[in-house]
């Protein structure tokens, strides 16, 4: 498992909401991104049922194509017809570290996390010697290993930005940054009625042009 799961969105009115699917999110999407947009549609639309849970993608696009979903939220989807995929935001993975005085990556604290195959490819292309000992898929979780044990990893930048300005994390300088694109996707034959101001206020928040509460 990578990184590479997803963010579920189902709706309907309150009434409607037993017989609807639940929603999931993606660990590494939940927070701020999907975190923000629940509380925002909570305020902006709150005739509108959710539920959410975590799953794979290939699940996620199953269940967007079957129409048991209304959107995904999720990196890398699988293109397929009768699919709409919209780009939301253009992530970056920056390399922070614990230690201020740290030049690139040490040999025996870095954290490699799978960021997915993408990752992989351009990180391999940069750091060609690079042997960690340590790897983890799960984001969150190696983010809170470096808080607690020290050491540094590549993270998205929405996410470790607080750390930054805390004084608990540190932008290791000159180190490369890539590229982590977040897409929306769901079915061609949603309903627009209701879907269509949820994503408006998805992309609001995307480019941090509406509140969350």
């Amino acid at each position: 498992m990578s990184n590479n799961l997803a963010a579920l969105f189902s709706s309907g009115t309150k009434a409607e909401l037993r017989s609807l699917p639940p929603a999931s999110s993606e660990v590494s999407l939940a927070q701020p991104l999907l975190l923000d947009w629940v509380r925002w549609m909570r305020r902006s639309l709150p005739d509108i049922a959710l539920r959410v849970h975590v799953d794979v993608p290939q699940d996620l696009i199953n269940q967007v194509a079957s129409g048991l979903v209304d959107v995904a939220v999720m990196y890398a989807p699988q293109h397929r017809p009768g699919l709409k995929i919209d780009l939301l935001m253009d992530e970056k993975l920056v390399l922070v570290t614990t230690n201020p005085e740290a030049r690139l990556m040490g040999s025996t604290d870095y954290v490699h996390v799978d960021w997915g195959p993408d990752f992989t490819l351009h990180h391999g292309m940069n750091f060609p010697d690079a042997a960690p000992d340590l790897l983890m898929d799960l984001g969150p979780l190696a983010l809170n290993y470096i808080l607690s044990a020290g050491g540094s990893g590549y993270f998205r930048m929405s996410v470790v930005q607080p750390h930054i300005e805390a004084g608990q994390l540190h932008l290791v300088p000159e180190a490369p940054q890539f590229s982590y694109p977040v897409y929306a996707v769901q079915s061609a034959n949603a309903d627009e009625v209701v879907l269509g101001p949820a994503l408006a206020g998805l992309h609001s928040i995307s480019n941090g042009n509406a509140e969350p509460a």
